[in-house]
This record gives structure tokens, C-alpha cells and sequence, in this order.
């Protein structure tokens, strides 16, 4: 009698075994909503982070946004934005004007975010507000 209760309970714990070590797919994410990466969408991060920040995203995507416990980094699409804290040290060879003058980037992608004149656009970040009116190509 012993030596069928064993069976039994051996055969039970493989089958649970069994069927939990088959199930393999992960639930899908619901950390953002279906039109978190559509540029139309109501729901585009772009418009979200321009509204309230990006400090929440740095929860799961780490504090230098290079993809935490997510592994996805905000650089993978975005080769400048968000900027880093570096994108305004002047003595740091990663600031915003070394990676213009290197990788020739003209002053119309600022104005993609900054606005045609340079003055916040959707940023709400004027770039007078470090540089002279005037000393910007």
C-alpha cells in the first residue's frame, strides 16, 4: 500500500511539473497602453512624456533610462532624447554641442523639439535660455 501511495504522489508532483515547466509564455506587458509607440495614437508616449516627464519611466527602464529591469532602452529609437545629464556639461565631452559639431548634426533637429526659433517648441526648453541670442548657427 505504501508503494502505490509513493507512486501516486510521484506520479502527481511530475505531472505538475510537467505541466507548469510547459508554460512558457509570458503574459503580455500592461505597463503601457496599445498606442504607447504609435505617433498618431492618443496615447503616443512621445505626447505623454512631454507632459508630465519622464522621471516615472526611469522605474523600470533604469535611472540612466538604458533599460533597467525592462532591458529595453529609451536609446534603442532615440539616439539624443532623452538627454542625459551630460547633454548640458560643458567640460563633458558628451554634451549637446560636441554631439553636434561631431556627428553632423545641423541645428534643424534642435528645432524639431526646441521650435523654429529655437525659443521651447514642444520641449517647452528654450535654448536661450543658456545660449545668447545670436551665438546659435
Amino acid at each position: 500500500m505504501k508503494k502505490i501511495t509513493i507512486l501516486i504522489l510521484i506520479s502527481f508532483a511530475l505531472f505538475a511539473y510537467m505541466q507548469c515547466s510547459t508554460d512558457k509564455n509570458p503574459l503580455p506587458s500592461t505597463a503601457h497602453p496599445e498606442g504607447w509607440t504609435n505617433p498618431d495614437a492618443d496615447d503616443f508616449h512621445g505626447t505623454k512624456v512631454l507632459e508630465i516627464g519622464y522621471s516615472s519611466c526611469k522605474a523600470c527602464h533604469g535611472a540612466e533610462l538604458s533599460g533597467g529591469r525592462t532591458g529595453k532602452s529609451c536609446f534603442g529609437c532615440h539616439s539624443t532624447y532623452p538627454h542625459s545629464e551630460s547633454w548640458v556639461a560643458f567640460g563633458d565631452e558628451n554634451n549637446h554641442g560636441n554631439q553636434i559639431k561631431n556627428n553632423a548634426v545641423t541645428i534643424d533637429k534642435c528645432k524639431e523639439c526646441h521650435g523654429t526659433d529655437l525659443k521651447g517648441g514642444e520641449s517647452g526648453v528654450s535654448c536661450f535660455d543658456c545660449h545668447e541670442t545670436g551665438s546659435l548657427p
